[in-house]
């Protein structure tokens, strides 16, 4: 059995790919900072195969905390997803309103979450055989395609995120680490809204099915939920 590590687990996309990855015999490490009942009833239905833990993604030594719980528990990741992420109605003020706390706390959230989580998680890659990293990212973070004329917060935390995936993939290319810059699609999501096109589970199919292609070291890394190739 292989061994997956999720962030933001409790709802929308992450629930979606903790049912995913549970279904296919995957053991299932689901981060959560606030526990929901869906999540409670999936750890009642699989109690052998996941393991629940508190990881506020935006707390380094609550991050390091259940890293070190996961090393004792399991002691290597074949899969990590970084999914946590936040999209904040202030995120739609024009330039003159800009909420410079809404900026700061998306940042926290979307772009050095996903770097703490790295910096505890990887040594468990390390010793696992997939040696995969996923960043939930978006094509909003893509500069060369970019069309909208606000959301400063969310579409720059995401393009700060696939350069960190960047820079990352170079630092852990020695070790064989593989990392993923996925875009999960508009879903309908409390984040998306009703009127979003795709639902979560279809997402967190096309997810699964990249999670088990056999990805070079060298291949791309900037996709859609597809695996159609996404221009930074």
């Amino acid at each position: 059995m292989q061994n997956i590590l999720i962030t933001g687990a409790g709802r929308g996309l992450g629930l979606a790919l903790t049912k995913r990855f549970l279904e296919m015999d995957y053991f299932v490490i689901a981060g959560y900072q606030n526990l929901q009942e869906n999540l409670l009833g999936l750890a009642n239905s699989y109690s052998e195969q996941l393991m629940i833990i508190t990881m506020d993604v935006t707390n380094e030594a609550e991050v390091a905390k259940a890293a070190a719980e996961t090393v004792n528990r399991i002691g290597s990741l074949d899969i990590l997803i970084n999914n946590a992420g936040i999209h904040l109605e202030q995120a739609y003020l024009p330039l003159e309103e800009i909420d410079f706390n809404s900026v700061l706390t998306t940042f926290q959230v979307n772009t050095l979450g996903p770097l703490r989580v790295a910096k505890h998680f990887c040594k468990l890659l390390d010793q696992g055989s997939q040696k995969l990293l996923v960043n939930i990212s978006s094509e909003a973070g893509s500069i060369s395609d970019c069309w909208r004329d606000r959301e400063y917060d969310y579409c720059m935390s995401k393009a700060a995120l696939n350069m960190q995936s960047k820079i990352m993939q170079n630092y852990l290319k020695p070790r064989g680490i593989k990392i993923l810059d996925l875009h999960p699609g508009w879903m309908r999501t409390e984040m998306g809204g009703a009127e979003a096109d795709i639902t979560p589970e279809e997402a967190a199919a096309g997810i699964f099915n990249l999670t088990q292609t056999k990805w070079r070291l060298d291949d791309g890394m900037y996709f859609d939920y597809t695996g159609k190739p996404l221009s930074w």
